[in-house]
């Protein structure tokens, strides 16, 4: 039942266009500020962060300081998580990881 369901939200987010695929979430510096300049486009709305199980540090002290981004690790991640995020952003190691727990 929660394969079935994360599969469809994940599909649901994908139709809606607020599923968003990226490289790495790797930051040359541990910089809210730089963080925040990357995610102002979506303004207010909820962030969640699909990254792998080693996540760069950088990116895990930046994000730490902004309410409204969300980190989960695939073994974390789950259907309240989606349901809550307005965006989800996955990064291509944390889909892989995803994928190998499904």
């Amino acid at each position: 039942m929660r394969v079935l369901a994360l599969k469809t939200l994940l599909s649901a987010k994908l139709f809606e266009e607020k599923l968003i695929f990226i490289d790495t979430e790797a930051l040359e510096h541990p910089k809210t500020q730089l963080l925040q300049a990357i995610v102002e486009p979506y303004g207010i709305d909820k962030l969640c962060f699909l990254t792998p199980t080693e996540t760069d540090g950088n990116f895990k002290l930046a994000a730490s300081n902004l309410k409204n981004v969300n980190l989960k690790q695939p073994q974390e991640f789950n259907v309240s998580d989606m349901l809550l995020a307005d965006y989800i952003f996955v990064t291509k190691q944390g889909i892989a990881e995803l994928e190998q727990i499904i």
